[in-house]
């Protein structure tokens, strides 16, 4: 009898809440994004790379979530670690530390793969005028990446690969973009401008996020 009642007590305590939030950049901050979508809350920064958003990662967790999206990386590349040529083992460490984080406030890691924003890699390490060149810190310009433009996209798109392989493999909740995009960028039905997801993207991202965590 004694069993039974506390298993009857077991069953009418209300189930714990889920708490979504999001940490990322632009794609994030969008009014009307996937995180909005699903009614949480957002703590993101357009234009960051992820070693820009470790401040809005705590500022997160100070509300204890249950679920934390991380959507970030898509800036790295265009960081000064993308100069570097070594922007993915950044990105990967900066994943490491955050998964870690989160962690250790009991809250699962829902990570999201990153889109291949060719259009707009291409754009910025196209090459540079010869007279911005002597100057590369106060232009943006990867003086070393600008001469080898031609190769430099699809090397950041093998760089991308290895970092979603990352987190398929270490989000607790991994979220798998390929979907959406192939190896020339974000397909069109999902593209806002290169870079961005349109407003059919969020709710599809939503929608992939909503079936893996009911």
């Amino acid at each position: 009898m004694r069993y039974i009642l506390l298993f009857l007590l077991v069953a009418t305590l209300p189930a714990q809440t889920q708490k979504l939030v999001a940490v990322g950049d632009s794609i994030t901050v969008k009014r009307g994004s996937y995180i909005d979508i699903l009614e949480g809350q957002k703590f993101a920064k357009g234009k960051k790379a992820s070693y820009n958003l470790f401040g809005h990662l705590r500022s997160a967790l100070s509300t204890k979530p249950t679920h934390v999206i991380l959507f970030v990386g898509i800036n790295n590349p265009m960081s000064v670690f993308g100069c570097r040529g070594n922007w993915e083992v950044s990105l990967i460490n900066d994943l490491k530390r955050m998964y870690a984080m989160i962690r250790k406030k009991k809250a699962k890691v829902i990570g999201v793969t990153l889109l291949p924003a060719m259009k707009t890699w291409r754009n910025h390490y196209s090459l540079c005028p010869p007279i911005l060149l002597r100057k590369p810190k106060s232009t943006n310009c990867c003086a070393s990446i600008e001469r080898r433009k031609r190769r430099y996209p699809n090397r950041i798109y093998d760089k991308m690969m290895q970092v979603n392989d990352f987190i398929m493999n270490n989000a607790d909740i991994p979220i798998d973009n390929s979907d959406m995009w192939n190896k020339k960028g974000i397909l069109k039905r999902y593209d806002a401008d290169g870079i961005h997801l349109n407003n059919a993207a969020h709710r599809h991202l939503a929608s992939k996020i909503r079936k893996k965590i009911q």
